[in-house]
């Protein structure tokens, strides 16, 4: 299928930016510098792509963009229809787009899955969000042991008297 085209004669006026592309921030290593930022990026992107984006979209002045390329990568997974058979699988190529910002600008990555101490209320803490896995994994196990431990099962609870047989 062929993409709409962009421009076209008679087409109105564009008044607003949509970029075609999206990027992805991720987290660097602990012992990178404080101006540098980590992204990926598609492959058809250049670096002043990626310059310019984050310039008009997100006015966050670019020192430098040094980009390296990730290849396909061919990856295995398991099919449900077959035992102990596996099918390739290949995702499509990437780039990491290593960007140090501009003079006197410092990111530093947020910490999304914590919640901060003054956001939790006494009411809060019996919600399953606000819960890390591993609690909720603790109270499922505990409920599942009880569960095991009751003599009286589901399969041996009468819930009414069957009066036909």
């Amino acid at each position: 299928m062929d993409r709409f085209p962009l421009h076209y004669d008679g087409a109105p006026q564009r008044r607003i930016f949509i970029p075609e592309w999206y990027i992805t921030m991720v987290k660097p290593r602990p012992e990178m510098p404080k101006n540098y930022v980590r992204f990926h990026v598609p492959a058809d992107m250049t670096k002043y792509d990626v310059k310019e984006y984050l310039d008009k979209i997100y006015n966050v002045s670019v020192m430098s963009v040094h980009l390296s390329v990730v290849g396909y990568i061919r990856y295995r997974y398991q099919t449900p229809w077959k035992t102990d058979k596996y099918m390739w699988k290949f995702m499509e190529p990437w780039k990491i787009a290593h960007i140090y910002l501009g003079k006197n600008e410092t990111f530093e990555f947020p910490d999304v899955l914590t919640k901060p101490a003054d956001d939790l209320d006494d009411d809060d803490l019996s919600d399953a969000s606000t819960q890390t896995k591993v609690e909720q994994y603790e109270q499922y196990s505990k409920y599942t042991a009880s569960q095991k431990n009751e003599p009286e099962g589901l399969k041996n609870k009468v819930f009414f008297e069957n009066k036909w047989l």
